[in-house]
């Protein structure tokens, strides 16, 4: 567990994940099927499976699509989400497995930022025509598919021109719901380092 800066709105991968990560490392099979009866039998009649990188699941052979599928298996489980996902994540055996009506049809995927200059900066490692082709697919496999996104405004560097594609990518988009949060600075990290921070009255703003 990590303990955020008092204040902090802004669980940015950039700023603070590479600093208190050790590796990756993900609960055994089992153990999260363990879990899942007990929460069935607590009478809880839906299951949220999510983690850090939900995506980047794996238990031997066993990736995030088959957790999914052995979750489905198990007697009760009458709905099923999946937290936050990646683009690069959203492979057409997981999306297939949308086909289940018990899969709830919502993605949360994190843009944080439409503008392409600004995701380079944050290092998110996809462009926002990667994000596009990535909410194609979500559409073309489950039609109807509410798909929610974090935006973060006021990046280091952030002009008003980069600003300005944020908003018209999210406009364009046509997220369910957006949860924007102000970028927060902290000490320690490169993107406190960086250059154009941006003063506290814009990022209100623009927020």
């Amino acid at each position: 567990f990590v303990k955020i800066q008092e204040g902090c709105t802004t669980p940015c991968t950039y700023c603070i994940v590479p600093y208190v990560r050790r590796g990756e490392s993900s609960v055994p099979v089992d153990t999260v099927l363990s879990a899942v009866r007990s929460r069935i039998s607590a009478g809880y009649r839906e299951i949220v499976l999510t983690g850090t990188k939900p995506g980047a699941y794996r238990d031997g052979a066993t990736h995030l699509a088959g957790l999914v599928r052995r979750t489905l298996e198990l007697p009760g489980v009458e709905r099923l989400r999946i937290s936050s996902l990646q683009p690069q994540e959203l492979s057409d055996e997981l999306l297939g497995l949308w086909r289940d009506s018990r899969l709830c049809r919502h993605f949360h995927l994190a843009l944080q930022s439409g503008s392409a200059t600004v995701l380079e900066r944050m290092r998110r490692g996809y462009r926002p025509v990667d994000f596009s082709e990535a909410l194609e697919r979500v559409r073309s496999f489950v039609p109807g598919a509410a798909i929610t996104t974090d935006v973060i405004v006021g990046f280091p560097g952030e002009t008003d021109g980069e600003f300005a594609e944020n908003v018209a990518y999210c406009e364009s988009a046509g997220f369910a719901r957006i949860h924007v949060f102000p970028y927060s600075r902290r000490p320690g990290t490169p993107a406190a380092q960086m250059q154009g921070q941006v003063p506290a009255a814009v990022l209100r703003s623009r927020v």
